[in-house]
């Protein structure tokens, strides 16, 4: 009896065990999903009928390792790999409630060195009682893999049975329908499958089929002399501001800056993470990542984009400016200190230099906004007998949005402190006299990375939401414009390359926003978080998808597409 007792309660607690993230997830993936279609209940049915099949996988090895003349060495096998395959389904998960995306293998690859440091960073003590729920955790999934109890009831094997052809039906009925938000409720492991296709290698013939020239148009202009900062505010998105968006009001600094001076109400990200937007930036080249580029040579981050010898930092330095790249984050991070070092800056700055000392540490083993702007203003003193290009790369707004001056986890209060520190630090500018010669561009990395608001969706589609960062260029409150035509990060570097030169040149993919005649480029591109094979196109008022996939690649919606577009 007591055996009977102590089995069925082992069985419920394997079943809570198993169940209690698949219900999380529906939960979850019901409102993402009901938020952008109005439509009640396809999420939860879509997550059930993706995620059978890995259920249907778990459930199958733990049968099977329960026969009762299955080898002890094939049981133990078989259970570890059940609960492995669970690990990553938990993985995923977590991923996916907190950075809007799956887990690929590509970002495992990149991010697990640095994962564990960074819960740390993030939750310091914390981190202790986190590991207090794992080790129960890890002892019941070792308590379960080495239980010696084998299945020898018709009962229980008809049961068994009928869950593994339930969960089999189930998953018959998963939609293959693609449309802009079927990447949530993919499990991970299709997901994976289908985001591989961006590794997909190009023929040579292919390669040159699809090859065309970019044609510049360019016109004389006298070189600007001016000094330049590029701040780049970590998680700056549109929705945020009340000036670009309409929607939160947590930046009033920033969008005051912007009314006194040159602000862009249409503007992108190239791609969905910092490391994309300094590419962009940095090297006026749209991030997507070359074929294959995270397993064959190099480390995942900036593959494909090191040494670029027309980069921004290059082409000033030829100008005899000075280039400095200041942060408070970890430049071992991503490689940053190594491909910054690559593409030419003379001074690179980060979280060691003993400034900070002093200072709190946050994620990223990061000092505050507030730090990194007193060091800057250190920096532009320092070079006050040289031009100069600082490119400073905040913080304090990255995810989980932690205010540093208190403490709380709330992405309004650490967006409000950013922009406090952006009003304080552009002051100062003013004050030191920094825009008599000098020119600040404030321009957000990239949207953060959490669900769309449903505001922001409404009001710029899911597509292009996604993807809007304010862009302000700041003369000091001597020029207010308002400009409403469509750029992106790319075009910040080819306006800055046209600023020092001799000439200024746009084409249908790279823009000047700085002359006085400013051209906008015919496209924009931006890499996506959600499906990662997958780069949107803005055209006008028209969204294309480019399906990466070798040469396979294709327009996915080329119907739309007007004739002229259409090589």
């Amino acid at each position: 009896m007591k055996k009977a007792i102590r089995l069925k309660f082992i069985e419920g607690l394997i079943l809570v065990f198993f169940l209690a993230p698949l219900i999380l997830k529906i939960i979850y993936i019901d409102q993402f999903v009901y938020v952008r279609t109005g439509v009640k209940y396809l999420g939860a049915t879509q997550a059930v009928t993706n995620d059978a099949i890995i259920f249907f996988s778990i459930i199958a090895l733990f049968y099977v390792s329960f026969l009762p003349r299955v080898p002890r060495s094939i049981t133990i096998a078989f259970r570890t790999l059940a609960f492995l395959l669970f690990g990553i389904y938990i993985a995923d998960i977590i991923i996916l409630l907190n950075f809007n995306t799956h887990l690929t293998v590509t970002d495992f690859q990149k991010y697990a060195s640095y994962s564990l440091k960074y819960i740390q960073q993030i939750l310091g003590l914390k981190a202790y009682f986190l590991l207090l729920i794992i080790l129960p955790l890890i002892g019941i999934a070792y308590f379960i893999i080495s239980f010696p109890y084998k299945i020898t009831s018709t009962r229980r094997h008809l049961i068994a049975a009928f869950i593994l052809a339930s969960l089999l039906l189930t998953s018959a009925f998963n939609s293959r329908v693609q449309y802009v938000q079927s990447w949530v409720y993919k499990n991970v492991i299709d997901y994976n499958l289908t985001v591989q296709t961006e590794s997909s290698e190009y023929s040579e013939s292919f390669k040159n089929d699809i090859r065309f020239k970019n044609k510049l148009v360019c016109s004389q202009h006298t070189p600007e002399q001016k000094n330049i900062i590029i701040l780049m505010v970590e998680s700056l998105s549109s929705y945020q501001s009340k000036l670009f968006s309409g929607i939160k009001n947590w930046t009033p600094h920033i969008d005051e800056i912007a009314k006194n001076n040159i602000h862009f109400r249409n503007f992108y990200a190239n791609g969905f993470n910092t490391e994309d937007a300094e590419i962009a930036l940095l090297t006026g080249i749209i991030p997507i990542y070359q074929p294959s580029s995270y397993s064959r040579g190099g480390g995942a981050s900036f593959s494909g984009f090191f040494n670029v010898t027309t980069s921004l930092p290059n082409i000033l330095k030829a100008k005899k400016y000075k280039t400095e790249f200041l942060t408070t984050a970890d430049l071992g991070f991503a490689d940053t200190g190594k491909w910054a070092k690559s593409i030419g800056f003379d001074y690179i700055e980060g979280h060691e230099h003993p400034y900070y000392n002093d200072w709190t540490r946050h994620h990223f083993n990061a000092a505050p906004d507030e730090a990194l702007y007193d060091r800057a203003i250190d920096r532009i003193e320092k070079n006050k007998n040289n031009k100069y290009l600082i490119f400073i790369k905040t913080v304090s707004t990255h995810h989980p949005f932690i205010n540093p001056e208190n403490g709380n986890k709330s992405e309004a209060e650490a967006f409000q402190y950013a922009d406090r520190q952006i009003g304080i630090f552009h002051k100062k500018l003013i004050d030191n006299g920094f825009f008599d010669h000098g020119l600040l561009i404030i321009v957000g990395d990239h949207h953060a990375m959490i669900p769309l608001k449903k505001e922001e969706i409404r009001k710029f589609g899911p597509m292009r939401a996604s993807s809007r960062v304010p862009l302000v260029i700041s003369n000091g409150n001597k020029v207010q414009i308002l400009e409403n035509d469509q750029y992106q990060q790319t075009d910040i570097y080819n306006s800055l390359s046209n600023f020092v030169s001799n000439k200024r040149c746009y084409s249908d993919w790279a823009g000047d926003l700085l002359g006085n005649e400013k051209h906008p480029p015919r496209y924009i591109a931006y890499r996506r978080g959600d499906t990662r094979n997958i780069v949107s196109v803005f055209v006008g008022d028209a969204d294309y998808e480019v399906l990466l996939d070798g040469d396979n690649t294709n327009i996915i919606n080329d119907e739309l597409l007007p004739k002229s577009d259409s090589k």
